[in-house]
Protein backbone atom coordinates (compact mmCIF):
# COMPACT_ATOMS: atom_id res chain seq x y z
CA UNK A 1 0.00 0.00 0.00
CA UNK A 2 1.05 3.25 -0.73
CA UNK A 3 2.08 5.53 1.88
CA UNK A 4 4.10 9.44 2.23
CA UNK A 5 7.29 9.41 2.42
CA UNK A 6 9.51 12.24 4.40
CA UNK A 7 11.75 12.80 1.14
CA UNK A 8 10.27 10.77 -1.69
CA UNK A 9 7.28 9.71 -1.32
CA UNK A 10 5.94 5.76 -1.79
CA UNK A 11 3.02 7.18 -3.37
CA UNK A 12 4.97 9.41 -6.17
CA UNK A 13 7.03 6.25 -6.64
CA UNK A 14 3.85 4.02 -7.06
CA UNK A 15 2.71 6.90 -9.67
CA UNK A 16 5.41 6.28 -11.84
CA UNK A 17 4.87 2.38 -11.85
CA UNK A 18 1.08 2.80 -12.88
CA UNK A 19 2.74 5.87 -15.78
CA UNK A 20 4.67 3.62 -16.97
CA UNK A 21 1.93 0.44 -16.93
CA UNK A 22 -0.02 3.11 -18.95
CA UNK A 23 2.09 3.82 -21.82
CA UNK A 24 2.77 0.07 -22.36
CA UNK A 25 2.23 -1.90 -25.05
CA UNK A 26 -0.78 -4.39 -23.81
CA UNK A 27 -0.14 -8.05 -23.48
CA UNK A 28 -3.49 -9.65 -24.18
CA UNK A 29 -4.26 -11.06 -20.19
CA UNK A 30 -3.81 -14.44 -20.78
CA UNK A 31 -0.19 -14.28 -21.96
CA UNK A 32 1.66 -15.57 -18.99
CA UNK A 33 5.20 -14.13 -18.50
CA UNK A 34 8.18 -16.37 -18.71
CA UNK A 35 9.10 -14.83 -14.64
CA UNK A 36 8.10 -16.93 -11.82
CA UNK A 37 5.81 -15.55 -8.38
CA UNK A 38 8.73 -16.11 -6.53
CA UNK A 39 10.61 -18.84 -5.13
CA UNK A 40 9.80 -22.42 -5.59
CA UNK A 41 7.13 -23.43 -3.45
CA UNK A 42 8.81 -25.71 -0.56
CA UNK A 43 7.35 -27.91 1.98
CA UNK A 44 10.87 -27.53 4.71
CA UNK A 45 9.55 -25.89 7.91
CA UNK A 46 10.96 -22.62 8.90
CA UNK A 47 8.14 -21.25 10.86
CA UNK A 48 6.89 -22.28 14.39
CA UNK A 49 3.57 -24.43 13.31
CA UNK A 50 3.61 -27.63 12.62
CA UNK A 51 3.72 -29.15 9.10
CA UNK A 52 -0.15 -29.76 8.00
CA UNK A 53 -1.26 -33.39 7.74
CA UNK A 54 -4.05 -32.51 5.50
CA UNK A 55 -2.50 -30.38 2.91
CA UNK A 56 1.29 -32.34 1.92
CA UNK A 57 2.59 -30.17 -0.56
CA UNK A 58 1.85 -26.88 -2.89
CA UNK A 59 3.96 -25.95 -5.91
CA UNK A 60 3.67 -23.80 -8.74
CA UNK A 61 2.32 -24.81 -11.98
CA UNK A 62 2.32 -21.35 -14.11
CA UNK A 63 4.64 -18.48 -14.51
CA UNK A 64 3.32 -15.08 -12.84
CA UNK A 65 0.69 -13.73 -14.97
CA UNK A 66 0.75 -9.89 -15.43
CA UNK A 67 -2.07 -7.60 -14.40
CA UNK A 68 -3.94 -6.00 -17.22
CA UNK A 69 -2.41 -2.72 -18.57
CA UNK A 70 -5.36 -0.83 -17.13
CA UNK A 71 -4.86 -2.11 -14.05
CA UNK A 72 -3.14 -1.08 -10.76
CA UNK A 73 -3.01 -0.85 -7.27
CA UNK A 74 -2.85 -3.01 -4.41
CA UNK A 75 -3.90 -5.39 -1.08
CA UNK A 76 -6.55 -6.21 -3.93
CA UNK A 77 -9.41 -8.05 -1.78
CA UNK A 78 -11.81 -9.58 -3.87
CA UNK A 79 -15.32 -10.57 -3.04
CA UNK A 80 -17.65 -13.31 -4.97
CA UNK A 81 -21.22 -11.72 -4.37
CA UNK A 82 -24.44 -14.08 -4.12
CA UNK A 83 -25.21 -13.05 -7.51
CA UNK A 84 -22.02 -14.56 -8.88
CA UNK A 85 -20.35 -11.37 -9.73
CA UNK A 86 -16.68 -11.05 -8.74
CA UNK A 87 -15.27 -7.11 -7.56
CA UNK A 88 -12.28 -6.19 -6.27
CA UNK A 89 -10.94 -3.19 -3.68
CA UNK A 90 -7.84 -1.42 -4.67
CA UNK A 91 -5.95 1.13 -3.19
CA UNK A 92 -3.87 3.50 -4.47
CA UNK A 93 -4.28 2.71 -7.98
CA UNK A 94 -7.45 2.25 -10.29
CA UNK A 95 -9.15 1.10 -13.70
CA UNK A 96 -9.05 3.19 -16.73
CA UNK A 97 -7.61 6.25 -14.79
CA UNK A 98 -8.68 9.15 -17.03
CA UNK A 99 -5.48 10.82 -16.70
CA UNK A 100 -1.91 9.31 -17.29
CA UNK A 101 -0.25 8.99 -14.07
CA UNK A 102 -3.37 9.53 -11.84
CA UNK A 103 -4.63 7.40 -9.11
CA UNK A 104 -8.02 7.13 -6.47
CA UNK A 105 -6.91 6.44 -2.96
CA UNK A 106 -9.08 3.78 -3.26
CA UNK A 107 -11.25 2.45 -5.90
CA UNK A 108 -13.46 -0.39 -7.30
CA UNK A 109 -13.63 -2.77 -10.36
CA UNK A 110 -15.85 -5.76 -11.54
CA UNK A 111 -14.00 -8.77 -12.71
CA UNK A 112 -14.98 -10.47 -15.72
CA UNK A 113 -13.43 -13.63 -16.92
CA UNK A 114 -11.88 -16.79 -15.63
CA UNK A 115 -7.69 -16.59 -14.75
CA UNK A 116 -5.72 -16.06 -16.28
CA UNK A 117 -8.49 -14.16 -18.88
CA UNK A 118 -9.65 -11.45 -16.61
CA UNK A 119 -10.83 -8.54 -17.40
CA UNK A 120 -11.09 -4.96 -15.19
CA UNK A 121 -13.75 -2.62 -15.31
CA UNK A 122 -14.09 0.61 -13.15
CA UNK A 123 -17.31 1.05 -10.68
CA UNK A 124 -18.68 3.91 -10.00
CA UNK A 125 -18.93 7.70 -11.60
CA UNK A 126 -14.94 7.99 -12.19
CA UNK A 127 -15.18 11.66 -12.12
CA UNK A 128 -17.11 11.66 -8.71
CA UNK A 129 -14.08 12.00 -7.19
CA UNK A 130 -11.60 12.30 -9.94
CA UNK A 131 -8.60 10.75 -10.02
CA UNK A 132 -5.49 12.90 -9.43
CA UNK A 133 -1.95 12.42 -9.85
CA UNK A 134 0.76 13.40 -7.42
CA UNK A 135 1.19 17.43 -8.70
CA UNK A 136 -2.27 17.65 -8.39
CA UNK A 137 -2.59 17.23 -4.78
CA UNK A 138 0.52 18.63 -3.84
CA UNK A 139 2.10 16.19 -2.30
CA UNK A 140 -0.38 16.09 0.32
CA UNK A 141 -2.03 12.27 0.48
CA UNK A 142 -4.78 13.63 2.66
CA UNK A 143 -6.27 15.34 -0.45
CA UNK A 144 -6.28 12.46 -2.45
CA UNK A 145 -9.88 10.47 -2.21
CA UNK A 146 -11.58 7.97 -3.61
CA UNK A 147 -15.50 6.83 -2.74
CA UNK A 148 -14.81 5.53 0.63
CA UNK A 149 -13.36 9.22 1.14
CA UNK A 150 -9.38 10.27 2.11
CA UNK A 151 -9.30 6.71 3.44
CA UNK A 152 -7.14 3.50 3.06
CA UNK A 153 -9.36 0.15 2.77
CA UNK A 154 -8.22 -3.51 2.94
CA UNK A 155 -11.99 -4.65 4.21
CA UNK A 156 -14.21 -5.75 1.17
CA UNK A 157 -17.38 -8.03 1.38
CA UNK A 158 -20.88 -8.44 -0.34
CA UNK A 159 -23.94 -9.76 2.46
CA UNK A 160 -27.41 -9.74 1.43
CA UNK A 161 -27.14 -7.32 -1.53
CA UNK A 162 -24.94 -4.64 0.69
CA UNK A 163 -20.99 -3.84 0.07
CA UNK A 164 -19.01 -3.29 3.06
CA UNK A 165 -15.31 -1.74 2.86
CA UNK A 166 -13.11 -0.48 5.86
CA UNK A 167 -11.86 2.87 6.08
CA UNK A 168 -8.86 3.10 7.81
CA UNK A 169 -6.99 6.01 10.24
CA UNK A 170 -4.08 7.20 9.28
CA UNK A 171 -0.89 5.76 11.23
CA UNK A 172 2.53 6.65 10.86
CA UNK A 173 3.52 4.57 8.06
CA UNK A 174 7.10 6.47 7.67
CA UNK A 175 8.42 4.10 10.61
CA UNK A 176 5.63 0.97 9.95
CA UNK A 177 4.03 2.64 13.22
CA UNK A 178 1.05 0.98 14.93
CA UNK A 179 -2.30 1.23 13.50
CA UNK A 180 -4.48 4.05 15.10
CA UNK A 181 -8.24 1.94 14.33
CA UNK A 182 -10.93 2.38 11.71
CA UNK A 183 -12.67 6.16 10.90
CA UNK A 184 -15.70 3.49 10.39
CA UNK A 185 -17.16 0.70 7.61
CA UNK A 186 -18.67 2.20 5.03
CA UNK A 187 -21.34 0.54 3.06
CA UNK A 188 -23.08 0.53 -0.49
CA UNK A 189 -27.00 -0.87 -1.69
CA UNK A 190 -26.14 -0.30 -5.54
CA UNK A 191 -23.44 -2.53 -6.37
CA UNK A 192 -20.65 -0.27 -5.05
CA UNK A 193 -21.60 2.68 -7.49
CA UNK A 194 -22.27 5.28 -4.48
CA UNK A 195 -21.05 4.58 -0.78
CA UNK A 196 -22.17 6.16 2.82
CA UNK A 197 -20.23 6.23 5.96
CA UNK A 198 -20.92 4.40 9.01
CA UNK A 199 -19.81 7.30 11.07
CA UNK A 200 -18.61 4.94 14.04
CA UNK A 201 -14.94 4.35 14.56
CA UNK A 202 -13.12 1.50 15.78
CA UNK A 203 -10.22 1.61 18.06
CA UNK A 204 -6.92 0.03 17.95
CA UNK A 205 -5.07 -1.59 17.17
CA UNK A 206 -7.65 -2.37 14.14
CA UNK A 207 -6.56 -0.91 10.63
CA UNK A 208 -5.93 -3.97 8.03
CA UNK A 209 -9.06 -5.86 9.33
CA UNK A 210 -9.89 -7.74 6.29
CA UNK A 211 -12.75 -10.05 5.98
CA UNK A 212 -12.75 -14.03 5.50
CA UNK A 213 -13.41 -15.39 2.67
CA UNK A 214 -16.12 -18.18 3.59
CA UNK A 215 -15.52 -20.39 0.41
CA UNK A 216 -18.57 -19.20 -1.39
CA UNK A 217 -21.21 -16.39 -2.81
CA UNK A 218 -21.72 -14.04 -0.26
CA UNK A 219 -19.63 -13.29 2.83
CA UNK A 220 -21.98 -14.69 5.73
CA UNK A 221 -21.00 -18.45 6.80
CA UNK A 222 -23.25 -21.17 7.57
CA UNK A 223 -23.52 -19.83 11.34
CA UNK A 224 -25.04 -16.63 9.96
CA UNK A 225 -21.51 -14.35 10.95
CA UNK A 226 -18.91 -12.09 8.99
CA UNK A 227 -15.66 -13.08 9.98
CA UNK A 228 -12.46 -10.81 9.85
CA UNK A 229 -8.67 -10.89 10.70
CA UNK A 230 -6.14 -8.36 11.21
CA UNK A 231 -2.62 -7.23 13.05
CA UNK A 232 -1.17 -3.96 14.49
CA UNK A 233 0.69 -2.69 12.20
CA UNK A 234 0.99 -3.00 8.45
CA UNK A 235 4.59 -4.39 7.72
CA UNK A 236 5.61 -7.77 9.67
CA UNK A 237 3.25 -7.63 12.78
CA UNK A 238 3.11 -10.20 15.53
CA UNK A 239 -0.77 -11.34 16.21
CA UNK A 240 -3.44 -12.18 14.02
CA UNK A 241 -7.15 -10.99 15.61
CA UNK A 242 -10.22 -12.18 14.78
CA UNK A 243 -13.69 -10.54 14.76
CA UNK A 244 -16.85 -11.47 13.70
CA UNK A 245 -20.62 -9.54 13.55
CA UNK A 246 -24.03 -10.85 12.07
CA UNK A 247 -24.99 -8.78 8.31
CA UNK A 248 -27.11 -6.30 8.39
CA UNK A 249 -25.71 -1.89 8.30
CA UNK A 250 -26.69 -1.47 11.54
CA UNK A 251 -24.67 -4.30 12.47
CA UNK A 252 -20.93 -4.25 10.53
CA UNK A 253 -20.88 -0.62 11.31
CA UNK A 254 -21.45 -0.69 14.66
CA UNK A 255 -18.18 -2.02 16.88
CA UNK A 256 -20.42 -2.26 19.76
CA UNK A 257 -21.92 -5.22 18.16
CA UNK A 258 -19.08 -7.17 16.85
CA UNK A 259 -17.82 -9.71 19.13
CA UNK A 260 -14.01 -11.23 19.15
CA UNK A 261 -12.07 -14.06 20.42
CA UNK A 262 -11.27 -14.20 23.51
CA UNK A 263 -9.96 -17.74 24.42
CA UNK A 264 -10.82 -21.08 24.14
CA UNK A 265 -12.80 -23.66 26.45
CA UNK A 266 -12.04 -27.18 26.38
CA UNK A 267 -14.49 -29.99 26.51
CA UNK A 268 -14.99 -33.30 27.76
CA UNK A 269 -13.94 -34.85 24.52
CA UNK A 270 -11.14 -32.19 23.90
CA UNK A 271 -12.37 -30.11 21.73
CA UNK A 272 -11.94 -26.37 21.95
CA UNK A 273 -14.69 -23.59 21.40
CA UNK A 274 -13.99 -20.06 21.03
CA UNK A 275 -15.06 -17.46 23.78
CA UNK A 276 -16.01 -14.34 22.15
CA UNK A 277 -15.90 -11.13 23.75
CA UNK A 278 -17.74 -7.57 22.56
CA UNK A 279 -14.12 -5.96 24.01
CA UNK A 280 -11.81 -5.59 21.85
CA UNK A 281 -9.05 -5.21 24.87
CA UNK A 282 -9.80 -8.72 25.59
CA UNK A 283 -9.35 -9.59 22.09
CA UNK A 284 -6.71 -13.08 21.97
CA UNK A 285 -4.30 -13.83 18.63
CA UNK A 286 -5.90 -16.60 16.87
CA UNK A 287 -1.99 -17.16 15.79
CA UNK A 288 0.84 -15.31 16.72
CA UNK A 289 4.43 -15.26 14.87
CA UNK A 290 6.41 -12.11 16.09
CA UNK A 291 7.49 -9.64 13.26
CA UNK A 292 6.16 -12.07 10.58
CA UNK A 293 2.68 -11.08 9.43
CA UNK A 294 2.11 -8.89 6.80
CA UNK A 295 -1.70 -8.32 5.08
CA UNK A 296 -2.92 -11.69 6.04
CA UNK A 297 -5.52 -13.09 4.18
CA UNK A 298 -7.98 -16.16 4.77
CA UNK A 299 -10.21 -18.63 2.85
CA UNK A 300 -12.30 -21.24 3.00
CA UNK A 301 -11.25 -24.05 0.62
CA UNK A 302 -14.76 -25.78 0.73
CA UNK A 303 -14.02 -29.07 -0.96
CA UNK A 304 -11.35 -29.66 1.20
CA UNK A 305 -12.68 -28.60 4.87
CA UNK A 306 -9.62 -26.76 5.20
CA UNK A 307 -9.05 -22.91 5.83
CA UNK A 308 -6.04 -21.57 4.04
CA UNK A 309 -3.94 -18.42 5.75
CA UNK A 310 -1.87 -16.70 3.72
CA UNK A 311 0.39 -13.67 4.16
CA UNK A 312 3.99 -12.26 3.93
CA UNK A 313 6.85 -11.21 5.66
CA UNK A 314 9.53 -9.05 4.71
CA UNK A 315 12.98 -9.76 6.01
CA UNK A 316 13.91 -6.66 7.02
CA UNK A 317 11.42 -4.85 9.98
CA UNK A 318 13.61 -1.56 9.42
CA UNK A 319 12.09 1.01 6.62
CA UNK A 320 13.08 1.26 3.83
CA UNK A 321 14.14 -2.58 3.63
CA UNK A 322 10.83 -3.56 4.93
CA UNK A 323 9.34 -2.61 2.04
CA UNK A 324 11.78 -3.45 -0.72
CA UNK A 325 14.32 -5.57 0.26
CA UNK A 326 12.77 -8.94 -0.15
CA UNK A 327 9.73 -10.74 1.35
CA UNK A 328 8.59 -14.31 1.75
CA UNK A 329 5.05 -15.90 1.15
CA UNK A 330 3.74 -18.62 4.07
CA UNK A 331 0.38 -20.37 3.44
CA UNK A 332 -0.61 -22.00 6.64
CA UNK A 333 -3.89 -24.44 7.25
CA UNK A 334 -6.37 -24.65 9.84
CA UNK A 335 -10.19 -26.67 10.39
CA UNK A 336 -12.11 -23.36 11.50
CA UNK A 337 -11.03 -19.79 11.14
CA UNK A 338 -9.50 -20.06 14.77
CA UNK A 339 -7.24 -22.88 14.18
CA UNK A 340 -5.15 -24.36 15.04
CA UNK A 341 -2.72 -23.64 12.36
CA UNK A 342 -0.22 -25.73 10.74
CA UNK A 343 2.54 -25.02 7.65
CA UNK A 344 1.47 -25.65 4.29
CA UNK A 345 4.33 -24.13 2.03
CA UNK A 346 6.58 -20.92 1.40
CA UNK A 347 8.18 -19.17 -1.32
CA UNK A 348 11.20 -16.92 -0.25
CA UNK A 349 12.06 -13.82 -2.68
CA UNK A 350 8.00 -13.93 -3.24
CA UNK A 351 6.67 -11.30 -5.80
CA UNK A 352 8.93 -11.27 -7.29
CA UNK A 353 10.75 -10.17 -4.80
CA UNK A 354 8.47 -7.61 -2.33
CA UNK A 355 4.78 -9.28 -2.71
CA UNK A 356 2.21 -8.54 -0.22
CA UNK A 357 -1.74 -8.63 0.26
CA UNK A 358 -1.64 -12.70 -1.18
CA UNK A 359 -5.05 -14.61 -1.33
CA UNK A 360 -7.00 -17.45 -2.83
CA UNK A 361 -10.34 -15.77 -4.20
CA UNK A 362 -12.67 -18.82 -3.73
CA UNK A 363 -14.66 -18.71 -6.72
CA UNK A 364 -11.52 -19.63 -9.24
CA UNK A 365 -11.18 -22.87 -6.87
CA UNK A 366 -11.87 -26.19 -8.46
CA UNK A 367 -14.06 -28.18 -7.71
CA UNK A 368 -11.58 -30.63 -5.44
CA UNK A 369 -10.14 -28.27 -3.58
CA UNK A 370 -6.41 -28.45 -5.22
CA UNK A 371 -6.08 -26.39 -8.12
CA UNK A 372 -6.46 -22.63 -7.18
CA UNK A 373 -5.22 -19.00 -8.09
CA UNK A 374 -3.22 -16.56 -6.05
CA UNK A 375 -3.22 -12.70 -6.83
CA UNK A 376 -1.02 -10.26 -5.34
CA UNK A 377 0.34 -7.25 -5.85
CA UNK A 378 3.98 -6.47 -5.32
CA UNK A 379 6.80 -3.82 -5.46
CA UNK A 380 5.80 -0.32 -4.83
CA UNK A 381 8.50 1.63 -3.98
CA UNK A 382 10.92 -0.64 -6.29
CA UNK A 383 13.80 -3.02 -4.92
CA UNK A 384 16.82 -3.11 -3.22
CA UNK A 385 19.48 -3.80 -5.95
CA UNK A 386 19.99 -7.24 -7.00
CA UNK A 387 16.62 -8.14 -6.50
CA UNK A 388 14.22 -9.40 -8.80
CA UNK A 389 11.91 -7.05 -9.44
CA UNK A 390 9.85 -8.54 -12.05
CA UNK A 391 6.29 -8.41 -10.41
CA UNK A 392 4.05 -6.11 -10.92
CA UNK A 393 1.87 -3.02 -8.91
CA UNK A 394 -1.02 -4.57 -9.70
CA UNK A 395 -3.15 -7.56 -9.87
CA UNK A 396 -0.46 -10.16 -10.69
CA UNK A 397 -1.66 -14.24 -11.04
CA UNK A 398 -0.25 -17.85 -10.52
CA UNK A 399 -1.71 -21.32 -10.54
CA UNK A 400 -1.10 -23.59 -7.16
CA UNK A 401 -1.52 -27.19 -7.23
CA UNK A 402 -2.04 -28.62 -3.40
CA UNK A 403 -1.36 -32.41 -2.86
CA UNK A 404 -4.04 -33.91 -0.11
CA UNK A 405 -3.10 -36.69 1.92
CA UNK A 406 -4.95 -39.40 0.79
CA UNK A 407 -8.69 -40.42 2.85
CA UNK A 408 -8.09 -43.27 5.31
CA UNK A 409 -8.83 -46.55 4.04
CA UNK A 410 -10.52 -48.69 6.69
CA UNK A 411 -8.32 -51.82 7.74
CA UNK A 412 -8.71 -55.24 7.24
CA UNK A 413 -9.96 -55.86 11.14
CA UNK A 414 -12.70 -52.93 10.26
CA UNK A 415 -13.70 -54.50 6.72
CA UNK A 416 -14.40 -57.73 8.59
CA UNK A 417 -16.46 -55.87 11.42
CA UNK A 418 -18.88 -53.84 9.29
CA UNK A 419 -20.73 -56.89 7.70
CA UNK A 420 -20.61 -59.06 10.85
CA UNK A 421 -22.20 -55.84 13.01
CA UNK A 422 -24.66 -55.44 9.97
CA UNK A 423 -26.06 -58.94 9.59
CA UNK A 424 -26.03 -58.95 13.97
CA UNK A 425 -28.36 -55.73 13.51
CA UNK A 426 -30.65 -57.19 10.53
CA UNK A 427 -30.78 -60.31 12.36
CA UNK A 428 -31.80 -58.04 15.81
CA UNK A 429 -36.10 -58.32 15.47
CA UNK A 430 -35.58 -61.91 14.59
CA UNK A 431 -33.50 -63.08 18.24
CA UNK A 432 -36.21 -60.84 19.69
CA UNK A 433 -39.19 -62.59 18.79
CA UNK A 434 -37.66 -65.80 19.79
CA UNK A 435 -36.86 -64.96 22.81
CA UNK A 436 -39.77 -63.40 23.53
CA UNK A 437 -41.52 -66.24 22.33
CA UNK A 438 -39.29 -68.77 24.36
CA UNK A 439 -40.07 -66.44 27.42
CA UNK A 440 -43.95 -66.73 26.81
CA UNK A 441 -44.03 -70.29 26.35
CA UNK A 442 -42.48 -70.78 29.36
CA UNK A 443 -44.46 -69.07 31.27
CA UNK A 444 -47.83 -71.13 29.83
CA UNK A 445 -45.87 -74.60 30.52
CA UNK A 446 -45.54 -73.12 33.83
CA UNK A 447 -49.25 -72.18 34.37
CA UNK A 448 -50.24 -75.43 33.45
CA UNK A 449 -48.27 -77.04 36.00
CA UNK A 450 -49.88 -75.10 38.90
CA UNK A 451 -52.07 -77.06 41.38
CA UNK A 452 -55.90 -75.78 40.93
CA UNK A 453 -55.84 -73.18 44.07
CA UNK A 454 -59.81 -72.80 43.62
Amino acid sequence: MVRLRAHISRFALAVVLFSLAAFAVAVPPAAATQNVPGGPLVRSDTTPFAPSQQILDARWTTGRFDPPANQAGDILPTVWTEDGSSYVLMDDGGVDAPAASAFWRQSFARITGTPPNLSFQHVGNPTSPPARTWSQIGGDVDKDDGPLGPYYSTGFVEAGGVFYATQQRNWDWDDNGLFTGLAGVAYSRDGGKTWHSGGKGFPAPLGNLTFVDHGGRGGVFPDGYLYAIGTEREFNASKLLLGRVRPGVANVTDPARWQWLAGYRTGADGKRTPIWSSSLASATGVMSWNSHITYPQMTYDAPLHRYLLTFTYSYSSDPPAVWSGGAELVILDAPTPWGPFSFVARSRDFGPSNGYGAGFPSQWISSDGRTLWLKWAANFVGCQKGLDCSGKYGFNLAHVQLTVAPKRKPTAIARLRAPVLYALSASFPLLLALMLGRSRARSIRAALRRPDQR
